[in-house]
Order: structure tokens, then sequence, then C-alpha cells
């Protein structure tokens, strides 16, 4: 009986920690608009992209990462979180980065 308990013990926490490396590598597809009026330049991650205005992009990025500002706009410093990449994000989604 023993060995039965330390064997589900070990088979529990095996399954509960390759959970978070399996959510980690989900990625999500969805779209970047750029309203701002001026091109931006992003941080998606440790990429680089630029949009142009009025500009959509469609990317697909982990859970977790995020897209960050390197262009300051007036409601937006350079260095500001847009968002971090969720999973309710769907492949129809839309983030507006706007005025």
């Amino acid at each position: 009986m023993k060995v039965r308990a330390a064997f589900a013990s070990c088979f529990a926490l095996i399954l509960l920690a390759a959970l978070p490396v399996a959510h980690a590598e989900k990625k999500v597809k969805f779209n970047l608009q750029n309203n701002t009026g001026i091109p931006l330049e992003l941080k998606l991650g440790d990429k680089i992209a630029t949009l142009k205005e009025d500009e959509v992009l469609a990317v697909k990025l982990p859970v977790g990462t995020r897209i960050i500002t390197n262009t300051a706009t007036e409601h937006h410093p350079a260095g500001s979180v847009v968002t971090v990449v969720s999973s309710i994000l769907s492949s129809n989604s839309t983030v507006s980065i706007g005025k």
C-alpha cells in the first residue's frame, strides 16, 4: 500500500510540474492595429515590429509575451506595456493601439 501511495504522489508531482510548461508553450494568434496617427515601433517579446499608421499586423505569440512600445506617442511613453498576451485572445481578436 505504501508503494502505491508513493507512486501516486510522484505521478501527481510530475503532472503538476508539466502543466506550466505546456501552458507556456501555447501560442495565440491575433491582430495588432496602429491607430496612433504615427508609425509605431513595438517590441513583441524579443522581436521588434514597426506598424505604419492604420496598419494591421497579424501575430502569433506565446502566452505571457509582453508587447511594449519603443516609440513614444502622446498617450504611450516609450517602454510602456501595451498588453500581455493572454489565452483569452482569439484568432479574430484585434488589439487596437490608439490615441
